[in-house]
């Protein structure tokens, strides 16, 4: 392990790697996006190769405790250079951990990672954040159903919250709201231009009725002379 008086261009023990260290094989560019994603970890050790960095998985069980504090016990990852404990390493990341995010390993791909294979090392990492992006990307919908507020329709007189649904987002839930006050608002100024035929009736059928009685009371009178 390189010390912090051995790097004095270092803060801590987690300066930065180089772009141009990491390239893919058979490749002409590097990988920028992955590791500026693995230089946004502070990590126990210094970092210095990715192919060798995280052949003995610890700083993968670094970077998973960060999202998976309760699966991950850090004591149970040696750093180490002998094949065989970097194997032990991934296996018992494999199976206490990577196997419940939906992230499997075989073991002809542990020996890969184990003997430092930087292809396998960076897809690895590329599976591990597209898979930890997709776990925000989740706690983020979550968190921002807790944020929107709820949303009403009324049928039959009465005001009914709505929910969003599996089979219903939120636009298309809005959407149809939407719509239906549309379709009400129509109704509404039907029903209303209908009242105003009806009080136009009603109003020449009592001009009609009130005719029709002074026609009576004066037939009254007449009779009465």
């Amino acid at each position: 392990m390189t010390s912090r008086s051995n790097n004095s261009n270092c803060e801590n023990q987690s300066c930065n790697i180089p772009l141009s260290k990491y390239i893919f094989l058979n490749d002409n560019q590097t990988n920028s996006g992955l590791i500026q994603w693995i230089n946004s970890f502070e990590f126990i050790r210094l970092k210095k190769n990715i192919a060798r960095d995280f052949s003995d998985a610890t700083m993968i069980a670094e970077i998973m405790k960060f999202y998976w504090p309760k699966l991950i016990e850090l004591h149970n990852y040696v750093p180490s250079s002998s094949l065989s404990n970097k194997i032990s390493n991934w296996e018992t990341l494999n199976r206490k951990v990577l196997k419940k995010v939906k992230l499997p390993l075989s073991r002809a791909t542990i020996e890969k990672l184990s003997t430092a294979d930087p292809r396998n090392i960076f897809q690895f990492l590329s599976s591990l954040k597209f898979v930890i992006e997709e776990l925000e990307r989740e706690k983020k919908i979550e968190f921002e159903k807790t944020q929107i507020s709820p949303l009403y329709i009324i049928a039959n007189d009465d005001m009914i919250q709505v929910s969003e649904t599996d089979f219903c987002t939120k636009e298309y839930l809005n959407e149809e709201v939407v719509q239906l006050i549309c379709k009400l608002k129509h109704k509404v100024k039907d029903m209303e231009q209908k009242i105003d035929n009806m009080s136009s009736l009603i109003c020449a059928k009592d001009m009609k009725i009130n005719d029709l009685q002074l026609q009576l009371n004066q037939k009254k009178k007449d009779n009465t002379i």
